[in-house]
């Protein structure tokens, strides 16, 4: 009874209005599938294109790596050969340090080693015990210069003060037992000294005087010796120890060591320009068909949806005008219409419209 009243209708216009909702509903549910398809397709089609990416980035960081690999695996075998030859440039320049301070000390050593001699011999004709002949024993009695004085002062202190205090610090009894622990320590160092003077100031006075012009000497010696071997090893003109076979040998690997790494940069910025786009295209035309089928079929979805919507919209738009507008929307509902159907096939209703009052008249 589509453009009249339905309220005069009879039980088949009551089935049109039925097979209305069926098909309504039956659209309901086919949008629905599609709207659920359309959200699946997006989230494949998501990860598709995502896993597309992280191929694509995994496989230009691996290639890259690879590239950086190649040239640090050359940069490294050339800086082992680098630090090797400088390591071997470094002896054979200590080797010409040490002979050429063996050189030039030579003679100076040998008149130490002669005037020690002599001293040991005066020792021995004059009688004086050996283990005399030594530093600490000059330093002790026979202090001449600046810095045999202030090793003496240290001396004493440590004696006299710091080792006493030192051992009575350590000590935990009664105070005066302390006290006397300081001075018995202290009259050690004093007496021992004072042996000492006896020996190397008193008895042995001759031996020690007559040698003081060779200890003088060997002092002399010495400084000049320091003075000698700090002058080489500043010297800073590497000519005459014949390091020139190293030097072009580091040249060589330094430049060789800086062409790898021009080299290393070319090829990056290569990859960069040509091998990382070559690389994306590669996998994009190797996977794309997968991600292409499934945009397709999210097409085709939104067609049909678009298709399933319309016709929706018309058929609701059918209902409400030529069946809403009448029934009234509570009674477009399943159970309500076959409870009119019974009434019109029953008879107890003529038309759709004394159905409607009868089921409002019942409830």
């Amino acid at each position: 009874m589509e453009g009249q009243n339905i309220l005069y209708g009879n039980i088949d216009d009551l089935k049109s209005v039925q097979g209305a909702l069926t098909v309504q509903n039956s659209l309901r549910s086919q949008i629905e599938q599609e709207n659920i398809k359309k959200q699946n397709l997006a989230k494949d089609i998501e990860a598709e294109e995502k896993l597309l990416r992280e191929t694509i980035n995994d496989t230009v960081k691996k290639r890259r790596e690879q590239v950086v690999a190649n040239f640090d695996k050359e940069m490294s075998k050339a800086q082992d050969r680098l630090k090797k030859t400088r390591n071997d440039r470094t002896k054979a320049k200590n080797k010409g340090v040490e002979a050429r301070i063996n050189e030039e000390t030579a003679e100076i050593i040998q008149e130490n080693k002669n005037l020690r001699d002599e001293i040991r011999t005066i020792f021995r004709q004059k009688g004086v015990w050996k283990h005399f002949d030594n530093k600490l024993t000059y330093i002790l009695y026979y202090p001449k210069t600046a810095k045999e004085k202030l090793l003496f002062l240290i001396i004493a202190a440590m004696g006299l003060i710091v080792i006493p205090t030192l051992a009575v610090w350590l000590t935990n009894t009664f105070w005066l037992l302390r006290v006397l622990e300081y001075i018995l320590i202290a009259g050690i160092f004093v007496g021992l000294y004072i042996l000492g003077y006896k020996y190397a100031r008193i008895e042995y006075k001759e031996a020690f005087t007559e040698t003081k012009i060779q200890h003088i000497t060997i002092i002399k010696n010495e400084s000049k010796i320091k003075r000698i071997i700090k002058s080489i090893k500043k010297d800073k003109d590497d000519e005459k120890y014949g390091l020139e076979s190293f030097d072009d040998d580091i040249k060589e690997l330094e430049q060789h060591i800086g062409d790898i790494v021009a080299r290393k940069n070319d090829a990056l910025n290569d990859f960069e320009r040509t091998t990382k786009a070559d690389i994306e295209e590669e996998i994009t035309a190797r996977d794309i068909e997968k991600i292409e089928k499934l945009k397709k079929e999210q097409n085709e979805t939104v067609i049909k949806l678009k298709e399933l919507e319309e016709q929706q919209k018309n058929v609701t738009l059918d209902i409400s005008t030529n069946y809403t507008a009448y029934i009234g929307e509570e009674n477009m509902n399943t159970e309500k219409l076959e409870k009119m159907m019974v009434l019109l096939a029953d008879g107890r209703a003529k038309t759709i419209g004394d159905a409607i009052n009868i089921l409002k008249n019942t409830q």
